[in-house]
């Protein structure tokens, strides 16, 4: 499989290019700064880098038609900016980066000839209708500090995607993530509003690459779906 991904050069969205790059397929990772994945793109010659922003639908479109064969999805990885690695810093980025990059994602899949018409997104556990699934005070501590706009934002992702007509999206709901880049133990899916879940759930961020590579797209499992996923 041929994938286009956004947000490639992110904590987990290298992992999804190593993963999906060590496992037969083949990636064109639209990026700003494509030197940040220089190392990547020495190690694997299926790696293709295109610079532009995941904002512009003409980018987009660009890193579409990078290649002899469209992609057969797309995987968005993006993630607010925010001041420090710490989940619960500030933003930094438009309130609405990620819905507009979803936007239009959506607008050049519908342009691309043949059309593309599968799109998995990372979310978050706690987003839409999730939020009630977390532990109260960690709800609170959310939706009240530093990480209220990210989440708003991943539910306005949520809300265009569901949505977009002739689309086969998956929104994947991680818990909070942690740095654990190994790929090894697969993940726990706590339904799609997070039944069942502890108090402080997280995932490693190598395990997220490898459901989104592994179970969504090459299983074709989860289409139009929400999965919470957990270590």
């Amino acid at each position: 499989m041929h994938f286009l991904i956004l947000g490639g050069s992110g904590r987990t969205g290298r992992l999804v290019i190593t993963y999906a790059l060590s496992h037969n397929h083949s990636v064109t990772a639209l990026i700003r700064t494509p030197s940040s994945l220089a190392d990547l793109a020495s190690r694997f010659p299926n790696l293709t880098l295109v610079p532009g922003s995941p904002t512009s639908s003409a980018d987009i479109t660009t890193a579409i038609n990078a290649t002899s064969s469209p992609p057969t999805a797309v995987i968005i990885t993006l993630a607010s900016l925010r001041k420090s690695n710490s989940p619960f810093s500030a933003s930094i980025s438009s309130p609405t980066f990620m819905t507009d990059a979803n936007v239009a994602v959506l607008q050049a899949m519908r342009e691309a000839r043949p059309g593309i018409g599968r799109v998995v997104t990372l979310s978050a556990f706690g987003v839409g209708d999730s939020r009630g699934g977390l532990w109260a005070p960690f709800r609170w501590v959310v939706y009240s500090g530093g990480m209220r706009v990210g989440m708003e934002d991943h539910a306005g992702v949520e809300r265009v995607l569901r949505r977009a007509e002739g689309v086969q999206w998956t929104l994947v709901r991680a818990a909070m993530l942690g740095d654990d880049e190994g790929f090894e133990g697969g993940v726990r899916v706590l339904g799609e509003k997070g039944e069942g879940a502890g108090l402080m759930e997280k995932v490693g961020r190598g395990r997220v690459a490898a459901f989104i590579v592994e179970k969504c797209l090459e299983g074709g499992e989860w289409v139009g779906r929400t999965p919470v996923i957990a270590d």
